[in-house]
């Protein structure tokens, strides 16, 4: 069964279309180019619609942290001006760190000398400025957020110094020890009645009290003594935080930190080691990547470039198009200035993943320049321009038009998920492939009518003057002696077979013949199962998410950096933001609320993945027991509220509870629990169970911890894809259903998705890449790229109707073959621009598209063709010719049917070709296999047998008048079997016997016979 209603319609259309081209080719040409130069000035604003890299692009749009940390920050609110407690943080907004190393990896840091390079290093940056309008500079303590001071910090001042020696109530953010360290060496004063040189780290140790508690969270790689107190440690971490809440904050605290981090890079100690992560880390170092690649543009562009024009070029000055080359070039680039250039216009942002969408775009949409060059050449030199041309999109354009919807579909799906960084990359993929399909049936179609009228012109493909008229007789008197001396031989060979490229010949002979050999054919098999098999495995073992790390090139400061803090740091992670809310509506079932809350806390506590917490409720208790006070319901606000948090020593709990708008009951309360061990590894899991807590809870609890937004991924990538994938599946084979003729092709290459998609979950496994949102797109991406290939096979199989299985292949290889070859290696050689990039992020995509690409390519070349060819299940033209001579040899037509049909064949050559069918005689096609002759040759009276002599013109007309017939099997003549087949069993003989060598000089006179 053929559904080609839809499929010969848009041949129809395109055909049309293209008889308008080349009546006006120069406005095909000039309007895309007024239209790129128009929408082009979009790209004047990239800088200002960059959109800085944060985590919130990488984590879903619906991610319930997102919904988490809103309820926490409505009802914990914070701001620049509150006091600083860490613990209470849950915005990291302009707070980052230092953190000091021994210049020898492992050694211990506390001794005099390190603290004394770190106390310097740390005043150099609180010294450091920047500059605030024309005369303004602002430094550390100007911008910090401050905190109040530690009670152990004012001790040991007044144990340093003086008993009666004021000190600040805040302080900015930083470690109170090094802080220590510095006021007793910039101080003038006696130590004790000491000189500063008799200072001992041990002493001021003594002095702030370093326990184990304390400040385990400054310090890194800590070792303990018998008492539990610290007695080494390998780093030290200098916090900072710096205000943010208004827009000029915001400004120049980014400044400070850009600052920061480009003195710290030329920073070197003899002592010690820095490593630094400010919030401008991220979006800072993945810009050196966004910048490398906007420097390969251009690279890429002159490499593709350079491999089209090869590709476009044979052995003839006539023949080759290397403007041609460069038009399809071109036209790519134009489609990427303009979709680019309209997406900015209209106010969208742009992100450093969507960077790489141009390499992409470009490279996937110089392959239509090959199919539509490959359906050129297949058309006969003989016909006129308009004709060639109308051929030519009649028979290429649909399959352009079969691939551009699967691509635009797959981003189309693209821009559905929940990642925003995906999304942006999705949409302005989805433009510029509508300008790419919109720029190649305008401007790449009038640039491809000038080249190939200056083809036929007979002008050189580069200097476009004419040729001289005396090379190309020659040549082609070469061709019709070598066509009559083959014709005479029963071998007639085609000259568009002979002008086409070498690598199109290839396929449809040596390659073909290859691929036919049944033992062959089981060997491919063999190794497909195999690689099915393999790829299933590795689809069991891929790994998901991806790593903040992966984000930062990998030389980036930032890598090193987390890996010392991981190493360092890992038990003294973040805190865990757990909070009951509506407790004044909560029926607490007679139970007294604070023993509920208490209880509830517990469970969060001494986890696999938690310590203790910083709990205002056991500190209320302790409170109220040293107190001797008695808590009842009745009073149990009142004291909390009125006793309490009215301490200093307690302010730090006033952002913990919130009462009801009445202030006489507990409405939520919040209790910060220590993190420890929680990595990129158990991220995900961590955050399942501190959910599964919440859930149970008989009180409405909610938990938050800042990795909560970065685990999200784990949970959405793996159903996004599999979502993706079946939405864009479903999508591109109802496309290929309604544009490929054959159902039973369309199916093959539904079999082919599902066949490259397992290839490239499997196969990423083995190649170190993890399932996460860069290869979720080029996974989504893939059911577009994939389609591209076996769609162009299966079309062009499924277009050869009446011919056996194995001819509909080499037909289709003969068509697709070689653009298929030289698709896939101008995308592999314009994706490996890429390379250039150092992050992950990068190189996922590469590598997802290479293996995309690679495994495209060998379905469409390889597997592909053997399935089509051995589960085949339409009849060919030897079988349905078999049938008509066994079924009606007994029984043939009457007169009146045999007249109607020949009528009908003559009517319609007729009107093809416009001819008068008296003369009879036999004329050279562009088919290898097809002749000729005119319908009164066949036309008799109704006599048991009738004979006509059917005279073969000299040679010379042979190769300068050939004639295809299209779609008539029934006027074909077979010269390898010697008969033709006529729809009554006509024969052709020779009458007179002539030579080969005398055949070109007279004509030859053949019999007909046929059957009534």
């Amino acid at each position: 069964m053929r559904i080609d209603c839809i499929e010969r319609r848009f041949a129809v259309l395109f055909s049309e279309y293209a008889s308008i081209v080349v009546r006006w080719p120069l406005f095909f040409v000039l309007i895309p180019m007024m239209v790129t130069a128009a929408l082009s000035t979009g790209l004047l604003r990239h800088k200002q619609a960059f959109m800085k890299d944060e985590l919130e692009l990488y984590t879903p749009t619906d991610a319930k942290a997102r919904d988490e940390l809103a309820q926490l920050d409505q009802l914990f609110h914070i701001n620049d001006s509150d006091p600083f407690y860490a613990t209470r943080r849950y915005d990291i907004k302009r707070a980052g760190y230092i953190i000091v190393t021994h210049r020898e990896e492992d050694h211990d840091i506390l001794n005099p000398l390190v603290m004394h390079a770190a106390m310097q290093l740390w005043s150099i940056v609180q010294a450091m400025t920047v500059q605030d309008g024309p005369s303004r500079r602002i430094n550390y303590p100007s911008i910090c957020v401050k905190f109040p001071m530690p009670p152990e910090f004012g001790r040991a001042i007044h144990a340093l110094f003086s008993p009666n020696m004021t000190t600040p109530d805040e302080i900015c953010v930083s470690n109170p020890l090094v802080e220590i360290f510095k006021l007793v060496l910039v101080s003038d004063r006696s130590f004790l009645n000491r000189s500063i040189d008799e200072i001992t780290l041990g002493q001021i140790g003594d002095a702030v009290q370093l326990d184990a508690t304390g400040m385990t969270h400054l310090l890194g790689g800590v070792t303990l003594d018998s008492q539990k107190r610290i007695a080494g440690a390998k780093a030290m971490m200098l916090p900072y935080a710096l205000r943010h809440s208004s827009q000029d904050e915001d400004r120049v605290a980014e400044q400070w930190e850009l600052q920061l981090a480009e003195f710290l890079a030329k920073y070197d100690s003899p002592i010690i080691r820095t490593a630094w992560w400010t919030y401008e880390t991220l979006a800072s170092e993945s810009a050196r990547d966004r910048h490398q690649l906007i420097n390969m543009l251009l690279p890429c562009f002159f490499a593709v470039s350079i491999y089209t024009i090869l590709t476009c070029c044979v052995f003839s000055w006539r023949r080759s198009r290397p403007w041609l080359a460069i038009g399809g070039v071109i036209s790519a680039a134009m489609a990427i200035a303009s979709g680019v250039g309209l997406m900015l216009l209209l106010g969208f942002g742009m992100t450093s993943v969507a960077y790489s969408m141009p390499f992409i775009v470009f490279s996937v949409g110089v392959d239509n320049v090959f199919i539509l060059l490959s359906a050129w050449r297949a058309t006969p030199t003989h016909e006129n321009l308009e004709h060639r041309l109308r051929e030519t999109f009649a028979e290429a354009a649909v399959s352009i038009t079969v691939t551009s919807l699967t691509d635009l579909i797959s981003f189309a799906v693209g821009c559905a998920t929940e990642f925003p960084s995906v999304k942006m990359f999705c949409m302005y993929a989805v433009v510029a492939v509508i300008f790419t399909y919109i720029y190649q049936l305008t401007f790449f179609a009038g640039i491809m009518v000038f080249t190939c009228r200056r083809e036929i012109s007979n002008r050189n493909c580069l200097t476009f003057m004419k040729m001289k008229d005396k090379v190309e007789e020659r040549l082609d008197r070469k061709l019709q002696q070598f066509s009559a001396g083959h014709w005479a031989s029963h071998q007639p060979q085609d000259r568009s077979f002979e002008k086409n490229h070498i690598l199109a010949r290839f396929f449809k002979t040596h390659y073909s013949d290859f691929l036919l050999n049944p033992v062959v054919r089981i060997i491919i098999l063999s190794l497909f199962m195999g690689y099915l098999g393999i790829a299933t495995y590795g689809c069991t073992n891929v790994k998901l998410g991806l790593e903040p790390n992966d984000l930062l090139p990998d030389n980036s400061y930032g890598k090193r950096t987390l890996r010392i803090a991981e190493k360092y740091f890992a038990d003294y992670g973040s805190n865990l933001h757990v909070w009951m809310y509506n407790l004044s509506a909560t029926d607490t079932g007679g139970r007294r609320i604070w023993v509920v809350l208490d209880k509830e806390i517990e469970l969060y506590e001494h986890t696999e993945f938690t310590g203790g917490s910083d709990s205002w409720l056991r500190t209320f208790f302790a409170f109220i027991k040293q107190a001797g006070l008695l808590i009842t319901p009745e009073n149990f606000v009142y004291i909390l509220k009125n006793v309490f948090l009215s301490q200093p020593q307690f302010a730090k709990y006033n952002r913990d509870v919130v009462f009801d708008q009445t202030g006489t009951s507990l409405d939520a309360s919040r209790v910060p629990v220590h993190l420890r061990q929680v990595g990129s590894a158990n991220q995900s899991k961590a955050m399942h169970l501190f959910r599964r807590l919440a859930e149970t809870s008989q009180l409405s609890t909610g938990v938050y911890a800042d990795f909560f937004q970065f685990a999200e991924q784990y949970n959405a990538v793996l159903p996004g894809t599999l979502s993706s994938i079946a939405y864009a599946g479903i999508a591109v084979v109802a496309v290929s259903l309604l544009l490929i003729p054959e159902p039973i092709a369309s199916l093959w290459v539904c079999f082919s998705i599902v066949s490259i998609n397992v290839g490239i979950l499997g196969f990423m496994t083995f190649w170190s890449v993890r399932l996460d949102f860069i290869s979720m797109v080029t996974i989504v991406m893939s059911i577009g790229f994939c389609v591209d290939f076996a769609a162009h096979l299966a079309y062009n199989y499924a277009k050869g109707e009446g011919l056996t299985a194995d001819e509909r292949m080499r037909n289709a290889l003969y068509a697709v073959g070689a653009p298929i070859l030289q698709s896939a290696t101008s995308t592999i050689l314009g994706v490996s621009f890429m390379a250039t990039a150092e992050s992950y992020v990068f190189r996922s995509f590469l590598k997802t598209i290479i293996l995309v690409i690679t495994l495209g390519a060998l379905h469409g070349l390889v597997i592909l063709p053997v399935l089509l060819t051995l589960f085949h299940c339409g009849r060919s033209d030897d079988e349905k010719s078999e049938q008509v001579s066994t079924s009606e040899y007994d029984k043939p037509p009457s007169y009146r049917e045999r007249r109607d049909s020949h009528q009908l064949a003559e009517a319609r050559l007729n009107a093809q070709y416009s001819l008068q069918a008296k003369d009879v005689q036999i004329k050279y096609l562009s088919n290898p296999d097809l002749f000729i002759q005119s319908m009164s040759a066949i036309y008799s009276t109704p006599s048991e047998y009738a004979e006509t002599d059917i005279v073969i013109p000299e040679t010379r007309s042979l190769g300068t008048d050939p004639k295809p017939i299209g779609d008539l099997p029934m006027l074909a003549l077979d010269p390898v079997r010697g008969h033709g087949i006529f729809p009554h069993r006509a024969k052709l003989v020779p009458r007179h016997t002539r030579s080969r060598d005398n055949l070109h000089q007279d004509p030859a006179t053949f019999h007909v016979s046929h059957h009534k």
